[in-house]
Order: structure tokens, then C-alpha cells, then sequence
């Protein structure tokens, strides 16, 4: 994309929805202290406040690529030399680089590695089917893989839907982010029984909805500046606080079940920050119109654009980074812990840069930084 057909509000939100998630990583050593048995509670609130970084991303997917321009060989060849040769080629950078956990919690088994596999042919062979412990930040990369295929289904779909077709999409899909909670107290639904996980609304759930909703505001949002930003930020107060008092429940229930049971069952933690929740999306749906109508220029929207371009490369990059300083910086600071997290992302975001910058000079560097 030229710099005059860039789509500034776009580039805030890319730039944004990076460094949130280097925020969320620079928050590991914060979360939960082993010794005492506590969470953090500053760790605990950024849990809650960045859960819209990964829906933010395939949002923007959908306004920069549908419908399509091109026909879906062209398209699947952009995306292939884009997205997917760069994702590959860190996940072998990682495999060999020293990383938290071979096994990650909530992720697949590691059944080879555990039946006395080489640890790194084995996190080499899973590339291509699941992260491992050593790509485990690159989890959601699997889920746009797998959206970038159905766009070429769904692009026909949205170009010719009405405003009316795609709320009637929006609605059913509403009324499925309800479901994480509701199979708190039945857990099938609509069909689903053990020999069939496929209920009623199976097609209208999952990531596809924000392909949807990213559309839908992109093309529909008339409102007037002023306005936006103040939908924007109720939307996300009411999020964000729906989101930050069941993540403290979670939080509760985490620590009920440890002391009854002695068991660590970090599922529990998932519940009200899963990016499939009502909750979180009224926080992206409102960050989103918050910034959408959001007009910049001068410096200012060169750095940001500079920044975007090379998001994704810093997001490649950032883990590296983070491995290497954040438990130093944590315990050299000495800070409040939400305002050392804080820094440590700014460190880490600015780091990445810098290194991801230098590549770029490197003849042939798109296959490493897209």
C-alpha cells in the first residue's frame, strides 16, 4: 500500500494493537507470584484492559482485504510471501532460542516430546499443524491462516450484502458470544452431544464475526466525530469493566479450586477474557469507533505510519526481546509493577523497532519481516 492510499486511523489501530501485545507479554513476571499464592492485581487489570489486540488484528484483516481486488491465486500468493514465509521462518528462529515452557498451559500436548522425541525436531514438525512452547505467541497466527483461506468464500458474500444482511449476521453471531457463559450451566447446546460438537449456530460463531464487524463499521459508521468517540468510549467502559470484574472472579476461582484441590487449573483464567465474549467485543467494537474518525498529520503520521509498516515485524521480533530483558527489568526497576510493565513494553516495542529496521536493509529482508 503507497503512503497516499494508507488508511491513517488503520495505522493507529495496527501500531496500537502491537504494542498492546507486547504490553500483555511485558506482564509475565507480574501476574501470578508462586510463593504467595497472588495475583497481581496491576497485571491483573492490563489482562483485562488489552484483551482487544487480537480482534483488533483480524478486524483490520478484513477492511484491507475484503472484498478482494484480486483473483484468490494473486491473493493467496500475497499473503503467502506477506504473512505466511516470515511467521515460518521466526517459528524455526524460536524452535532454537531459549523459551519459557515445552509444554504450554491450555496448549496442545506435547505427546513426542514427553514419549522421548527430540524436543526440537519435534517443535520443528508442528510448525505447520500447532504452536509449541516455543512459538506459543504466535497462536492467533493459526486462526487468520485459517480466515485468509475463507476469504475468498465470504468476499462474493460481502461485497453484495445489504447493511441489513450483514447485521442479521451480526446479531445471530451476538447471540453466540453469550455461549462461553452460558455453558457454565449447559454445557451442550443446540444439538451438541457427544458424538456431535456441531450445534445450530456452529457457523455463525468464531473469528468470523469480527471479519464481519470490522466490515460492517468500516463501510456503515455515520456517525459524526464527536459522536463515534463517545460511542467508542462507553462501549469500551462497559467492556472493559464487565471484562475486568469477571476476570477477578476467574481470578477467585483459580485460587478457590488451589486451595481445595491443590490443582493450578489456568483454564479458569480464560473465561471472561476470551476474545469470543460479549464483553471484549464491546471493547474492540468501542476502541474501534473511538479512533476510526480519528484525523492526524505532520510528524506525527509519519511516525505512526513508519511504525505500521514494520507492525508486524515487530510483533515477529518482540518475543525475542521480551525473553531476554523483561524478568531482568522487572527485578532491577523496582517500581510499581503496572508502571514497570508499563516500561518494559515501551523498551521492548522500541527494541524490536530498531532491530526489525536494521533487517530491512538486508537484501531479500520481506521474507523475514513481511
Amino acid at each position: 500500500m503507497n503512503n497516499k492510499d494508507r488508511i491513517i486511523y488503520l495505522d493507529v489501530l495496527r501500531v496500537l494493537a502491537c504494542f498492546m501485545v507486547i504490553l500483555m507479554h511485558a506482564g509475565d513476571p507480574f501476574l501470578w507470584d508462586a510463593a504467595t499464592r497472588t495475583f497481581g492485581s496491576e497485571c491483573s487489570f492490563y489482562c483485562a484492559l488489552l484483551r482487544p489486540c487480537v480482534p483488533l488484528f483480524i478486524i483490520m484483516s478484513s477492511i484491507l482485504l475484503l472484498p478482494l481486488k484480486t483473483d484468490p491465486a494473486a491473493f493467496f500468493k500475497r499473503r503467502f510471501f506477506r504473512v505466511l514465509v516470515p511467521f515460518f521462518l521466526w517459528s524455526v528462529i524460536y524452535v532454537f532460542l531459549p523459551t519459557p515452557d515445552k509444554i504450554v498451559f491450555g496448549g496442545p500436548a506435547n505427546a513426542f516430546s514427553a514419549s522421548g522425541m527430540n524436543v526440537y525436531a519435534y517443535n520443528l514438525m508442528m510448525i505447520p499443524v500447532n504452536f509449541t512452547g516455543t512459538n506459543v505467541h504466535f497462536w492467533f497466527i493459526y486462526t487468520i491462516i485459517g480466515l485468509y483461506l475463507f476469504m475468498p468464500i465470504i468476499s462474493p458474500w460481502i461485497q453484495q450484502a445489504s447493511k441489513k444482511a450483514l447485521l442479521a449476521f451480526l446479531m445471530v453471531w451476538t447471540v453466540t458470544l453469550f455461549f462461553p457463559y452460558i455453558r457454565l450451566w449447559f454445557p451442550q447446546l443446540q444439538g451438541e452431544c457427544d458424538w456431535n460438537q456441531f450445534g445450530m449456530l456452529y457457523y455463525f460463531s468464531g473469528y468470523l464475526g469480527y471479519i464481519v464487524l470490522g466490515y460492517f463499521l468500516h463501510k456503515y459508521n455515520s456517525l459524526s466525530v464527536r459522536k463515534s468517540i463517545l460511542v467508542g468510549f462507553l462501549l469500551f467502559a462497559v467492556g472493559l469493566t464487565l471484562t475486568y470484574k469477571g476476570f477477578l472472579w476467574d481470578e477467585q476461582r483459580f485460587l478457590t479450586k488451589l486451595s481445595s484441590a491443590g490443582i493450578e487449573d489456568w483454564k479458569l483464567l480464560e473465561l471472561c477474557i476470551g476474545n469470543l465474549t460479549i464483553n471484549v467485543v464491546l471493547m474492540t467494537a468501542g476502541l474501534f469507533l473511538f479512533f476510526q474518525k480519528l484525523s492526524i498529520s505532520g510528524i506525527l503520521k509519519k511516525v505512526i505510519t513508519e511504525f505500521s509498516i514494520f507492525s508486524y515485524a515487530i510483533f515477529l521480533v518482540h518475543y525475542i526481546i521480551n525473553l531476554w530483558v523483561c524478568h531482568s527489568l522487572a527485578d532491577l526497576m523496582k517500581l510499581n509493577p503496572g508502571v514497570e510493565q508499563f516500561l518494559i513494553a515501551v523498551i521492548v516495542f522500541a527494541a524490536s523497532y530498531i532491530i526489525v529496521k536494521l533487517i530491512s536493509f538486508i537484501p531479500k529482508s520481506k521474507y523475514l519481516i513481511g
